[in-house]
């Protein structure tokens, strides 16, 4: 389990190393110039244009700059902003705990209203309970996320005025962004839930434990829940990335200083060096989730936990043994 963990860990470098040469690669060869963007007015001299990109480095070629930027990565050195006059890791580190609030709350949400309304559909199939909660699903997915966070705010912070209608306040200000960015993963979590249940209730390990005599209640849990969870966690571990994804929309409807609102500021004002660092930063976040989610396989699977602890590895054959 160890080696396997240390093989997943490894996997990461080339993950976010591909990650990083892909954005620098568009930023190079986009048409502006981050020295025209730092001088402002003063651009217009060409002279000062000139030393300005020496200074910064952009009159090398590119192998030069990318090699120089990731040297820096490296040394822990995001760069420093273009627009913001800060460096880039000190608008990380401001910006990104309230994304990550949202999205991890996004996605605990989604499991605590998604994965008992998936089963509760499954086990009253063909029901009222199944017909409308398969509807609701439907319904909920289809609807962009940025309209659910304005109907939100309408209702629950105009109208009602139970919650903020923007900032970050206190715990209140992440209630409705919370909700907004988890319908999604709430409804997709649900109708996979189902999925996963019904195909599992059928089996006959289940019908021989309700032959037994078994209690219901240990029959879902243990039999059926514990089955059926490999494709659920696999929908919720791609969950985080969804949630990064539209963060953008709803940090900017509901004035939420997070990653959302520094990435979308730092692309109207071309401010690629920020715009790269984000999508690095997004892309570990998203990986170390891809890890944990195939972590939490081997905790629920006993064979995929029996396959690392054997370093997922072929048997070498006995030196005596016949060959066929």
């Amino acid at each position: 389990m160890i080696r396997y963990i240390c093989r997943r860990v490894l996997l990461i470098i080339p993950v976010l190393l591909g990650a990083v040469i892909i954005v620098f690669t568009i930023n190079y060869f986009s048409t502006a110039n981050p020295a025209m963007i730092k001088l402002g007015l003063s651009a217009s001299d060409p002279a000062k244009l000139a030393a300005m990109e020496a200074q910064m480095g952009l009159d090398q070629p590119y192998f030069v700059q990318l090699g120089r930027y990731l040297l820096g990565l490296l040394r822990g050195d995001l760069g420093q902003s273009y627009v913001y006059d800060k460096t880039v890791a000190e608008l990380i580190a401001s910006r990104i705990p309230n994304t990550l609030r949202m999205s991890i709350g996004a996605i605990l949400l989604s499991i605590i209203a998604g994965i008992p309304l998936g089963l509760l559909a499954a086990l009253r199939q063909n029901t009222a309970v199944d017909y409308a909660t398969t509807t609701f699903a439907v319904l909920m997915n289809a609807m962009p996320g940025f309209l659910v966070a304005v109907l939100l705010m309408i209702i629950f912070a105009v109208h009602l005025k139970w919650f903020p209608v923007s900032g970050v306040d206190s715990w209140k200000s992440f209630v409705l962004p919370v909700i907004a960015s988890g319908i999604g993963p709430i409804t997709q979590n649900a109708r996979m839930t189902r999925s996963s249940v019904l195909e599992v209730i059928r089996q006959d390990y289940v019908r021989t434990a309700r032959s037994k005599g078994i209690e219901e209640n240990k029959v879902i849990a243990r039999h059926i829940l514990k089955n059926a969870l490999i494709p659920i966690i696999t929908l919720i571990g791609s969950s985080l990335g969804t949630c990064l994804a539209g963060a953008i929309l709803v940090e900017m409807i509901f004035n939420i200083p997070g990653m959302g609102m520094l990435i979308n500021s730092s692309i109207m004002s071309q401010d690629y060096i920020t715009v790269q660092s984000c999508v690095l930063v997004c892309a570990a976040v998203v990986t170390i989730m891809n890890l944990l989610t195939d972590l939490a396989y081997a905790a629920v699977d006993p064979q995929i936990r029996a396959q690392y602890a054997a370093g997922a590895k072929k048997r070498k054959p006995h030196p005596g043994a016949a060959v066929p």
